[in-house]
């Protein structure tokens, strides 16, 4: 039997946890092939199996399309839809890191929180022209949050990030300030978020009596490798008190603050307005909160062939199914106007179990999903245009628009939306922030 996926090397005096692919891939097959077994018995045990190697194992089932006995298929139907939906709602915890080592530059150390997490790590450093020192660091790290453990780097190396990087990634730049705080202890970490105390702001009337205001602004961080849909602070959901353990009101304790990804930002700034605090008040001992985000899950592929004949002909992933309801010749004019080239359309539906609030008519996210047809050379076209033709609580149907210019049979369709919409709660809990 697999006793494990986990392999320690060591390259650089660095220490690594990393999935042994073949130990893995080797066992994959063997379970494969054991759902055929001849007695219940061993078929059952095989499919327990091959959930118990979680997500890993999902890319090495064999594909849909393979040639397999009906038993194999049926089994791995099961087996590949949990692993889809758990692979699916682990996209919305912390990315870990396992790290230690003494003496491991900088830039190694980047590279390996990098391909560990899924979170892209931009040096720009150079670009701003800064020096650039590959420092030596000592860490020990176990299965610790992304946040936390780039923060721990990042103090080591007097590194500091750049929160306008040109792409969806943490943006390294060298500490504004050589004095600055450190980053770990001042944040509070929570699954794929970083919380932290920016700006507090108080105001007073002086043509009014009593007429104060006090503003803070909570900056939410996430990881890169994620794209919230929307995220909620309700401030029912929040709470802070004073250094006597006094109850801090706010200005509107059922405001709701809303706010989505724009751009390729990874944060967010929440301002959190306060009722008038009591003049001996010096600071905010705690505020606690618990944030509502809503989360794409994994991004799955679907995949349809034999387009001509294609009718409503639906593939579900996780929790969520896509639906080729019509492909046909468009009487649109084909964008490159020459005699060969004409214009499908390509009609789908994507329908998600929850949609939560993900799909509401403002929210456009969804329409940036990859969609393209592909010849059998791996050809690609994208669509010169699409049109929204339905939209609901849970569902979405689009038309695309695609000019080609060999028969459609020659093409499949390709779409990309994630396996689910995933809402959920997370908790932190700021201390110690000062009042001017």
């Amino acid at each position: 039997m697999f006793h494990g996926v986990l392999l320690l090397v060591s390259l650089l005096g660095i220490q690594i946890d990393q999935p042994a692919d073949a130990e893995l891939r080797a066992e994959v097959r063997r379970l494969v092939r054991q759902l055929d077994a001849p007695s219940l018995e061993q078929r059952e045990a095989a499919e327990a199996a091959l959930l118990r190697l979680g997500p890993a194992a999902l890319d090495l089932l064999p594909s849909e399309d393979q040639q397999a006995s009906a038993e194999i298929r049926k089994r791995l139907a099961g087996v590949r839809h949990e692993l889809q939906r758990r692979a699916s709602a682990a996209s919305a915890d912390a990315s870990t890191i396992s790290l230690r080592g003494e003496k491991m530059p900088l830039s190694k150390v980047l590279a390996q929180v990098e391909q560990q997490s899924g979170n892209a790590i931009v040096d720009l450093r150079r670009r701003f022209g800064q020096p650039a020192p590959d420092r030596e660091l000592t860490l020990d790290f176990e299965r610790t949050p992304f946040w936390e453990a780039l923060d721990r780097v990042l103090d080591q190396a007097g590194l500091a990030v750049y929160p306008f990087a040109e792409q969806r990634a943490v943006g390294l730049v060298m500490k504004f300030n050589e004095g600055s705080a450190a980053r770990f202890g001042r944040a509070s970490y929570s699954g794929p978020f970083r919380f932290e105390a920016a700006e507090i702001v108080t105001r007073r009337n002086l043509l009014e009596s009593n007429a104060r205001s006090l503003s803070l602004s909570v900056e939410v961080a996430w990881e890169p490798r994620l794209r919230p849909i929307i995220l909620v602070q309700r401030m029912a959901d929040a709470a802070a008190v004073d250094g006597r353990g006094r109850p801090l009101a706010f200005a509107d304790p059922q405001a709701r603050l809303e706010a989505a990804a724009a751009g390729t930002a990874s944060l967010v700034k929440l301002d959190l307005a306060f009722a008038p605090p009591p003049e001996d008040v010096r600071a905010i001992a705690a505020l606690r909160g618990t944030l509502l985000a809503t989360l794409p899950g994994r991004l799955e592929t679907f995949r349809f062939r034999d387009l001509p004949a294609a009718r409503n002909v639906r593939h579900r992933i996780a929790e969520t199914e896509v639906a080729l309801e019509q492909v046909r010749k468009s009487a649109r004019q084909a964008a490159t106007g020459g005699n060969a080239a004409e214009t499908w359309e390509v009609r789908i539906r994507v329908r998600f179990d929850d949609a939560g609030d993900a799909l509401e008519s403002h929210r456009t996210w969804i329409f940036d999903n990859p969609a393209w047809l592909q010849t059998a050379d791996g050809r690609t076209i994208a669509p010169d245009d699409y049109e929204t033709t339905a939209q609901s609580e849970n569902e979405v149907g689009v038309a695309f628009f695609f000019t080609i210019e060999k028969p459609i049979d020659r093409y499949a369709f390709v779409y990309q939306t994630p396996g689910s919409i995933i809402t959920r709660g997370y908790d932190y809990e700021l201390k110690d922030i000062p009042l001017p």
